[in-house]
């Protein structure tokens, strides 16, 4: 405690000092485009350039990663609480899943890990602090040790005491990477070391809903459910990437230093990945037989289940494509990909133990052009060819067609695989099942029109889904699946208007389905509205506001003994729009931001939820700063 007050104390008089220094910083206008570069996996893998970092502060205040990635989405109501997005969407990765994690939007990923290239160390600091305990660090720096060789270091703290009893969170996220890349180019290697971890108090979400709806302002405390109950994860992983490249070799003398290069049009690629998940529910005190309603191992007050997952995978990929060179010159990207995967899997509980195996075989044929008036396109295919998902398949397409003014876009995907695999066997001391579903059919075709000449362009898509055999959790918390076919439509609006310096944001979706098991928001979105400018032409700032908002409906509830979100027809929660207030501003490398969450609490309505009886972030100040150092 002592030791957040104090660095509290130091953000606080560091934005002070950015305040009165700012009328004396350098013009930004004048620097040097920075070299440091960065780039992943996937861009690697598509023979994509490295791309500078992005020194931007756009939507600096929307700092929650659920806020900040979903347009619509269910939590807790506090910063690192269980989430799921609202927006319907079904694209799994081919192969074995465990479960849906529902704490996926704040960890770190592996297969996602950032590389880079700097000539000098690059450090990027990003501090938020707030009411009732709130601490969101981001901090990432990366050097090179020697000239092609290079570390980086990433790491995420969050926590918040939260505005009801039992909501505490604490999330600590670790990533060591390092990239380094042969003289004569024709050698890659990138790897990284993740860990995430963290804990949440359980409340089980309020005793009371009427008696939270009579209280106001800051004291609308009530009593939770379940009174010492907490959730505890853990996840571990290793990724190594080794690329061989093959094509013709380059050579420029330059004085007496001879410079290497290399045109590169394909490459073997070798991927080891080794990951585990730990989850972990105790329960000490009084139960809640809505939550808890068994004791089938542990009889008393105590309880304590635990689930362990973890996967070894060995991956071979043979990619060609056009050089980097031709691509400049014809305008044109072209890919052919074919791979084959083995996956050993773990899965344990206190009662059982399984291990399964998987192999899998996926190929890719893409053409993208960037000329008007051209065609371009992209096929996936995979397919689990023995093991536990034996039979699962995935292909998926994308035409796209550029015009001068709009690009147009149609996709397609057919997917069949076996369901989670906690929804079909799981084994605690409040529920048990073992289930055998059938396996899950996803068909989906969609059409999205992006334009191209408009000031602040705008992005229109349309997605329908046809869902055979679907599985979710039923009214009684346990998994169920549906027989038929199920068809949900949803689509979505992007589009920012401007107004000489008064800018108009949105994020809008709609979207609709014929089954009664899947429960959706009908419309709901972001609206952002700010006036830009300059102060003393050093301070760049941002004052507005934002909204976020959905429309009522029966929203699941969450079970933190199965970790997962199931049906309920007691509650609409919704149609309440969430304003917050802000200001932000940059002072060459360093930005900074104020904002006032939730202002317009009890104005219309004191009851306020994105999940039945959680109720959401009461008024609150929050405030934060990010310097990057780099070049």
């Amino acid at each position: 405690m002592i030791a957040q007050k104090k660095l509290r104390n130091f953000v606080l008089y560091g934005i002070g000092i950015l305040l009165s220094v700012g009328a004396l910083a350098q013009d930004s206008t004048r620097y040097v485009k920075p070299f440091t570069s960065q780039i992943t996996e996937q861009k690697i893998n598509q023979n994509e350039n490295w791309q500078p970092i992005d020194t931007g502060f756009q939507r600096m205040e929307i700092f929650q990663p659920v806020f900040k990635k979903y347009i619509v989405f269910q939590d807790l109501g506090n910063v690192g609480s269980p989430s799921r997005p609202l927006l319907f969407d079904v694209n799994r990765p081919i192969g074995f899943q465990y479960a849906i994690n529902p704490y996926d939007v704040y960890f770190m990923k592996a297969e996602d890990a950032h590389y880079y290239k700097t000539k000098t160390p690059y450090t990027d600091l990003f501090y938020t602090q707030g009411s009732n305990e709130l601490l969101f660090l981001q901090a990432r720096h990366a050097q090179n040790i020697l000239p092609r060789w290079n570390v980086g270091f990433a790491y995420q703290r969050i926590t918040s005491q939260g505005f009801i009893p039992r909501q505490y969170t604490s999330m600590y996220n670790y990533q060591f990477t390092t990239a380094y890349q042969s003289k004569n180019k024709q050698y890659t290697l990138l790897a990284n070391a993740t860990w995430n971890r963290g804990l949440t108090e359980e409340s089980g979400g309020i005793r009371s809903d009427s008696l939270f709806e009579l209280l106001s302002g800051g004291n609308k405390v009530v009593s939770p459910r379940l009174t010492d109950a907490q959730s505890r994860y853990k996840n571990r992983a290793i990724r190594i990437a080794q690329y061989w490249n093959f094509g013709t070799p380059k050579y420029e003398y330059k004085g007496q230093d001879t410079l290497y290069g290399f045109v590169s049009k394909s490459h073997l690629v070798y991927t080891f990945h080794v990951e585990d998940m730990v989850y972990a529910f105790e329960n000490t005190g009084n139960g809640d037989s809505l939550l808890l309603p068994n004791q089938f191992y542990d009889i008393g007050s105590s309880t304590y289940d635990s689930v362990y997952y973890g996967k070894l995978s060995n991956k071979l990929t043979l990619n060609f494509f056009n050089s980097s060179e031709s691509q400049l010159k014809d305008s044109t990207r072209s890919l052919f990909s074919a791979g084959i995967s083995h996956t050993l899997i773990n899965v344990a509980q206190p009662s059982f133990i399984r291990q399964y195996q998987n192999i899998v075989i996926d190929g890719t044929i893409e053409k993208q052009q960037l000329r008007n008036n051209t065609l371009s396109y992209s096929i996936y295919g995979a397919y689990n060819v023995t093991g536990f998902n034996s039979g699962d398949f995935k292909q998926e397409g994308t035409l796209r067609y550029r015009l001068p003014f709009v690009d147009i876009r149609a996709t397609e995907m057919v997917q069949l695989y076996r369901p989670d695999y906690n929804l079909l066997l799981f084994k605690s001391n409040a529920y048990i099942w073992n289930n055998n579903f059938n396996q899950t059919t996803v068909t989906k075709i969609g059409a999205s029109f992006t334009t191209r000449s408009w000031r602040n362009n705008a992005t229109v898509s349309y997605n329908q889904f046809a869902l055979q055999n679907w599985t979710y959790i039923g009214i009684d918390a346990t998994p169920k699946q549906q027989n038929g076919t199920a068809l949900v439509s949803t689509i979505t609006l992007s589009k920012t208007f401007q107004a000489w310096k008064f800018f108009f944001e949105h994020e809008l979706m709609y979207q609709q389905t014929n089954s009664d098991i899947i429960r959706l928001p009908e419309f709901g979105g972001m609206a952002r509205y700010y006036f830009a400018s300059k102060l003393f032409k050093r301070l760049k700032f941002q004052i507005g506001l934002s909204v976020f908002y959905n429309s009522a409906y029966y929203a699941n509830d969450y079970n933190p003994a199965s970790r997962l979100f199931y049906l309920q027809n007691t509650t609409r929660i919704g149609n309440y729009p969430v304003i917050d207030p802000f200001f932000i501003g940059e002072v060459k490398r360093a930005s900074f931001f104020f904002k006032y969450e939730h202002v317009n609490q009890d104005l219309t309505a004191r009851g306020f939820y994105y999940t039945p009886h959680y109720p959401l972030t009461l008024q609150s100040f929050r405030m934060g700063v990010r310097w990057r150092f780099y070049d």
